[in-house]
């Protein structure tokens, strides 16, 4: 059987650090939803067509497209439109989070982290680029108001990584992967300092973690 395509997706995680580790903003999606039902995500969806347009616009200095266009090299491999690419992400990014969280963020300050293409078994299938975005605790901070979720708001890293392993939550491979790196750099200054090889994980098969950096 051909296996569905997947279409391009983007999730943003959200983070700061706490007086016990990290601290991740999630969503804790409906019971009703067609795919992910009842289980713990970050906030991000499928990219629109509109988004290109919108990161063509995006006011970045040319170094932050650059950078993001290395960062993506790996798993873009050659190719003429990695700048487009690169601004379409971070314009999906973008607008998912003020859609679905209320937050406004600067596009500079989502850093790609990874990406994860669904198994080729699964009736619908996602292409998802990973950022990671700080989150200073003075400032703005996002809100749960998305009707896909039951909940959304700020989490211990640790706490939800336990409760998944009580049976007390739903995580997907892709969520509890990314959570198990995140505890184990342990603080925010390490997780931006590491600027992790983007190769890009299939089947849910993640290789060692934390991963080495580009």
């Amino acid at each position: 059987m051909t296996p569905v395509p997947a279409r391009p997706a983007v999730s943003v995680i959200p983070l700061r650090d706490a007086g016990e580790g990290l601290e991740v903003f999630v969503q804790h999606r409906q019971l009703t939803m067609d795919f992910a039902a009842g289980v713990v995500v970050f906030p991000g969806g499928r990219c629109d067509p509109a988004d290109e347009a919108l990161g063509a616009q995006l006011p970045l200095p040319e170094e932050v497209v650059a950078d993001h266009v290395r960062r993506w090299s790996d798993l873009d491999g050659p190719s003429d439109d990695a700048q487009l690419r690169a601004r379409t992400r971070l314009a999906t990014g973008v607008r998912e989070l003020a859609e679905e969280t209320g937050y406004i963020a600067n596009p500079a300050d989502l850093h790609p982290w990874d990406s994860w293409v669904t198994p080729e078994r699964a009736p619908k299938r996602f292409d998802v680029a990973f950022f990671v975005l700080p989150v200073e605790r003075a400032g703005p901070q996002p809100v749960h108001q998305t009707s896909e979720a039951v909940d959304s708001r700020w989490e211990s890293v640790a706490s939800l990584l336990a409760d998944h392993a009580a049976g007390d939550l739903r995580l997907m491979t892709p969520t509890r992967v990314l959570l198990e790196e995140l505890r184990d750099l342990g603080t925010l200054a390490k997780v931006m300092a590491l600027q992790p090889v983007i190769t890009g994980v299939r089947d849910d098969r993640a290789e060692g973690r934390p991963r080495r950096r580009q």
